[in-house]
């Protein structure tokens, strides 16, 4: 994908709307200027604790937690077992 903007009188240049949600870019999110021979490269700054923050998010929407009947459950049946070996 190869898309052109004019850079404006503050150097500011707009970054299109497709390619923002391709990399899941929002405002205030920062990008990374990398110089690599003539050329400029922009990509998603992904420092350590974005990393982390987006692996939680992927364990969430994949772990289901467990209902509140299971987890009463689990919290007499622990007594129960303590209290059957006094």
């Amino acid at each position: 994908m190869v898309r052109t903007r004019v850079v404006g009188k503050k150097g500011q240049v707009t970054i299109p709307k497709e390619i923002r949600e391709k990399f899941g870019l929002k405002e205030g999110e920062k990008v990374v200027f990398e110089v690599r021979g003539d050329e400029i490269i922009i990509r998603p700054d992904k420092s350590g604790s974005d990393y982390v923050e987006e692996f939680v998010s992927i364990v969430k929407k994949k772990l289901k937690a467990p209902e509140p009947a299971e987890l009463k459950r689990l919290y007499y049946g622990q007594i129960e077992e303590r209290l059957s070996g006094l």
